[in-house]
């Protein structure tokens, strides 16, 4: 081969950028540009993968009664708030019809497991409290089914408003109106008191969290006119007097720490160790554990301080209360917020809908069947669809190479193959998308498609015209492109509406990806290297 047209094709952006591309994938897949904390660096330690392949266990919920599409999304929020605060990222929650939710959890060990299945089993425990104070519980409040009572308002300071009509009854009334009574200084006045509504409050509780984290975040505040949790708290305040919670400070070689806890043990039964393993080592949980303590860990990580206290204490939302009840008891109440968008203030609204609806389910579940796909299984099936690709990648080579007869044909279309793979494998270790069967299958078909494409690219360089004149290689790649494109906006849009469906995301995502990486990336590439050894 002519040593020029290679310096040709090295010298070009388009390889130089494909390249380039590679070889940050291949850092992301083998976590060498760590992606995944807790694994360390090796083949694949930057991917998530899901059921299929890091094994699990899929639960099929039925309700006890069919619902509608509004009701299962209220369903499906809460089921899906509540095991997303176990701190397990791999979970898919799934409606099945009018009747049925799958659930999904990849990678849980069996304590876990069980941790699920009575987080399923139980209601969400649903607090309203003001300073700390209970006013209305789960069983006690409902959102007012009037569609006038809820909705989105533009507000004359800028930005949209949200409000949610709810209706108290039995005793939660009586105390709301007693607990709220004197915490109203006027409408939009800055010191009236937040309503802070909890799901899953800890309850007989003990937070453990390093000296450093308790020092801030008894320093941590903001002003009062602010739409933060705050409210002229600290947010040690808010964990302590507004959280009714109990707060533990530890500290490297503190010999105060364990027995302050093990006093605690007639009165608690619970420790949360607020912080990371590195932060509040395995070792301090164990020795909190042999006092006869259970023991659950909710790190920080990447979260704000407030998005943390809020994690840590089952703060959901911390609204203004916007009435004087004047002690008497509320029957009928108005929530409301504001946000800058309108897309924030619908959100907003919804979540608000799926809080004040957590304390009863709209429909019981009860779980109906379990099955478990082992971590082993998984890793065979992980080894199954690599040796399928592989042979899949032989055989394309194969079939290329009897209908060419040119191995420097086939040479550039399986490396660009293959530089495909690694670059949507690299997209998905940086967005943490779950590889699954059906991302595989999506996997194969962009690849499929990708090698459509360069069959079409090396076609359409070799034609000459019925008088048997060399047609200039670079106006037959660009008619080849413009077909590319006209296939490949053809791909995206049938894809899109799959993206709807939850089971089929990991396919219509891989196969998007794909497509696009190709269109940009390997098929610039490959038709680089074709006109530099064609012309």
């Amino acid at each position: 081969m002519d040593p020029d047209k290679i310096r040709n094709i090295l010298r070009s952006w388009q390889i130089i950028f494909m390249v380039f591309m590679v070889g940050v994938s291949l850092l992301l897949v083998v976590n060498i540009i760590p992606v995944n904390s807790g694994k360390g660096v090796g083949v694949g330690n930057g991917l998530d993968y899901g059921l299929d392949f890091a094994g699990g266990v899929q639960m099929q919920l039925k309700l006890e009664r069919e619902v509608g599409p509004d009701t299962m999304e209220i369903e499906k929020g809460i089921l899906l708030s509540r095991l997303n605060a176990m701190g397990l990222k791999d979970i898919s929650v799934r409606p099945w019809g009018n009747q049925y939710i799958l659930v999904q959890i990849s990678g849980a060990s069996p304590n876990e497991r069980k941790r699920i299945e009575r987080i399923l089993k139980q209601p969400a425990r649903f607090e309203q409290r003001i300073d700390g104070e209970l006013g209305v519980k789960g069983n006690e409040i409902t959102v007012d089914p009037d569609p006038r009572a809820s909705g989105i308002f533009e507000e004359q300071r800028g930005g949209y408003g949200w409000r949610v009509g709810v209706k108290i009854t039995g005793e939660g009334a009586h105390r709301f109106g007693e607990i709220a009574y004197g915490k109203y200084f006027g409408e939009n006045s800055p010191m009236n008191r937040p309503v802070d509504l909890f799901i899953d409050r800890p309850y007989e509780s003990i937070i453990v969290m390093r000296s450093g984290d308790y020092h801030i975040l008894a320093n941590l505040t903001s002003s009062a006119d602010t739409s933060s949790i705050y409210y002229g708290n600290t947010a040690l305040q808010v964990i302590e007097e507004r959280s009714n919670l109990t707060v533990v400070p530890w500290s490297l070689n503190d010999s105060l720490f364990l027995p302050a806890i093990k006093n605690c043990s007639s009165k608690y039964d619970r420790v949360i160790i607020a912080g990371d393993d590195y932060e509040i080592p395995e070792k301090v949980r164990a020795e909190i554990e042999e006092l006869g303590f259970d023991t659950e860990r909710r790190p920080k990580g990447n979260n704000t301080y407030e998005g943390w206290v809020k994690e840590i204490t089952g703060l959901m939302t911390s609204p203004r209360l916007n009435f004087n009840t004047r002690g008497e008891p509320v029957y009928g109440a108005i929530i409301t917020g504001w946000t800058p968008t309108l897309e924030d203030s619908i959100e907003e609204l919804k979540q608000n809908k799926i809080w004040l609806s957590s304390g009863n389910l709209p429909a019981k579940a009860e779980i109906e069947s379990q099955s478990e796909v082992p971590a082993s299984l998984g890793g065979q099936f992980l080894e199954g669809s690599f040796f399928i690709g592989l042979i899949a990648i032989l055989t394309v080579a194969l079939i290329v190479y009897l209908r060419y007869r040119k191995l420097f044909i086939v040479g550039p279309l399986m490396i660009t193959g293959l530089s495909e793979i690694m670059i949507i494998l690299g997209l998905a270790s940086v967005i943490n998308w779950e590889l699954d069967l059906a991302a595989v299958a999506g996997i194969i078909a962009a690849v499929g498609t990708g090698v459509d494409d360069q069959i079409l690219i090396t076609d359409e360089t070799l034609r000459r015209d019925e008088k048997r004149k060399v047609v200039r290689v670079v106006d037959q790649i660009k008619r080849a492109f413009f077909i590319i494109f006209t296939a490949a906006a053809t791909t995206i849009a049938v894809m899109l509406p799959v993206f709807t469906i939850q089971a089929l995301q990991g396919f219509a995502f891989t196969t998007v990806a794909g497509v696009l990486i190709g269109v940009f990336v390997t098929r610039r590439g490959y038709a680089k290297i074709i006109e530099e050894l064609i012309s």
